[in-house]
């Protein structure tokens, strides 16, 4: 057998491997030998660079620092030295390099020169930057993402903490965002998102951290001297960049946004916390109306205590099924009839009853509890009108409050059904009232939905009707059967005629749409006499009755109304 030459092995290694940069130099960095590789590199051929330093293929700024020199010492004394940086073509231009530069030794062990071997890997550390960046940054927005902001959030603290400054955390929430994802979809939606963005981003100064948590919250870090109230006038800024309208597709979108704002060290001397009591002051900002700010205070670490027993209690309440209804009559306009009476949810004998319901209601919602608590409702008021039939009361129906989360529940039609058959009532007796935004939020998770509903026989009622995002564009494409207006529309009838004239022509569409029309909320008898001129279907309210028990809404269908006694009502019935 032959044995290899090592000699040949080295030329061999010189003349033709070409992605690797092969070269030799003496201990004075002079270049003894330089392969085709370390040509086809740095551009450099062979006899440019024998007998040249090897410096000239590092940086300037590695010159001055004599990292050739420190390269050496180091391989000297460990056997090598590893080489990760930019180092510079024959053209000027730079790359990343990745290498190593190891000792020659003699036959007595001394060192007499070096090897270094080093090959091009600037594609691969593009790639490496590309794909840190994108884990560091939102992909729709271009700001940081939340691992990097709780990073930036740590520094800044430690970082205030070393030079007895403040740190100020907003946290920036886009108010009823979802409802531009419901109503324009979630490509607008996206787009309000990345305009946001940028109209926050516009707002920090350099030294500040801008993120998107996810969805539509945002935060903002701000390094400050000494002052707390740094925070608000950033905060100011955004709610009137924020209010601006969008113009998205042709259109005008309006949004506003709600921030909290919590101060290092003054309320939080550790992150979690910083960011919890920021929380705690958006939630104050929301629970205000909305497109405000608001600091944290202490009072505000009451309120969160105060949320979480209420929500054990509401848990409690929801697995004991603690709940009543009562019943509003909702009358016929033409014929002083009562044609359907309206559940409502009440909570006896809870604390949270001293809340108004749909506070409770929102609670429930946002805890995933509303669909246990409407399984139960709808049980019982299909109960109670079955009652009410036994004891002889003829054609009437129910009206019951539904939501998206109840109506995307996979058992719903099937729960439904079932209590139909259990109480001998047909889907015809039934009115489900829900709101435009729960009414798309629906049908676009769940198509088909309340198309099912209807071609059953129950009635879809748009409930708030003007309260929306844009009702009116609904109004064709939801499969309803009437709308009920909210109670805003009668508050200036009949004494506005701007008022008048709105409410006129969302009654008359309605009926061109072929959709009844109840109006909510009539306590003056003048606003009932207006709407029975414009043709509106029914109505509710104080005027006629307010919520009653079961019997007492029994004695209320007892009685017989005649038509022309209807805007003559004699004092109120209240439960």
């Amino acid at each position: 057998m032959h044995s290899l030459d090592p000699g040949l092995l080295v030329r061999h290694l010189y003349g033709t491997v070409s992605d690797f940069a092969l070269m030799t130099t003496n201990l004075d960095g002079t270049v003894t030998s330089w392969g085709a590789g370390a040509t086809s590199i740095f551009g450099f051929s062979a006899d440019e660079m024998i007998g040249s330093n090897i410096a000239a293929v590092f940086t300037p700024e590695d010159i001055a620092a004599e990292v050739p020199q420190r390269e050496r010492e180091v391989a000297t004394r460990s056997g090598r030295a590893v080489d990760f940086r930019w180092h510079t073509r024959k053209s000027g231009s730079r790359f990343w390099a990745d290498g190593i530069l190891t000792p020659i030794r003699d036959y007595t062990d001394q060192v007499v020169g070096y090897l270094k071997i080093l090959r091009d890997i600037t594609d691969q550390k593009r790639a490496d930057d590309e794909m840190r960046r994108l884990a560091t940054m939102d992909t729709l927005t271009g700001l940081s993402n939340r691992a990097t902001f709780e990073r930036h959030r740590e520094e800044m603290i430690a970082l205030a903490s070393r030079n007895r400054q403040t740190l100020q955390l907003l946290l920036i929430d886009l108010d009823r965002f979802k409802e531009v994802n419901d109503t324009l979809g979630h490509d607008a939606g996206d787009r309000v998102l990345h305009e946001a963005a940028a109209r926050i981003d516009k707002t920090r100064r350099g030294s500040d951290v801008v993120a998107r948590l996810g969805g539509d919250e945002f935060a903002m870090l701000q390094l400050s001297p000494g002052a707390d109230t740094a925070g608000g006038v950033v905060a100011e800024k955004l709610l009137d960049v924020l209010s601006k309208p969008f113009l998205i597709a042709g259109r005008e979108v309006h949004i506003s946004a709600s921030i909290g704002i919590a101060v290092y060290p003054s309320d939080a001397i550790d992150s979690d916390e910083l960011s919890k009591k920021a929380d705690l002051a958006l939630y104050q900002a929301k629970a205000e109306g909305r497109n405000c700010f608001h600091y944290f205070t202490p009072a505000l670490d009451c309120a969160a205590h105060q949320r979480n027993s209420d929500l054990a209690e509401l848990r409690r309440i929801t697995r004991e099924k603690s709940f009543a209804l009562v019943y509003q009559p909702i009358v016929d306009m033409r014929s002083g009839s009562t044609i359907a009476m309206e559940a409502l949810l009440r909570l006896p004998n809870s604390p949270l009853a001293a809340y108004p319901v749909n506070e409770v209601i929102e609670l429930a919602k946002e805890k995933g509890l509303i669909a246990d608590i409407g399984k139960w409702v709808f049980s019982e008021s299909c109960r109670q009108l079955h009652r009410w039939r036994s004891a002889g009361i003829g054609q009437i129906n129910i009206a019951i409050n539904t939501c998206a989360p109840e109506l995307l529940r996979p058992d719903y039609l099937s729960a439904i059904a079932t209590n139909l058959e259990q109480f001998s009532l047909a889907p015809a007796d039934i009115a489900l009232e829900l709101t435009e935004h729960e009414a798309i939020e629906a049908d676009r998770s769940r198509s088909g939905v309340l198309e099912s509903l209807r071609s059953q026989g129950f009635s879809i009622v748009l409930d708030d009707f003007g309260t929306g995002y844009s009702s009116l564009s609904y109004l064709r494409s939801l499969p309803v059967t009437s709308l009920k207006l909210d109670q805003s529309f009668l508050h200036e009838i009949p004494h506005h005629p701007d008022a008048n004239a709105v409410t006129r022509a969302v009654v008359a569409l309605a009926h061109e749409l072929r959709l009844n029309v109840t109006a909510e909320g009539v306590e003056r008898i003048e606003q009932a006499k207006f709407l029975l001129d414009v043709d509106c279907t029914a109505f509710q309210g104080y005027l006629l009755a307010g919520p009653l028990e079961a019997d007492a809404a029994l004695e209320w269908l007892s009685q017989v109304r005649q038509p022309a006694a209807l805007l003559d009502i004699a004092p109120r019935v209240d439960g």
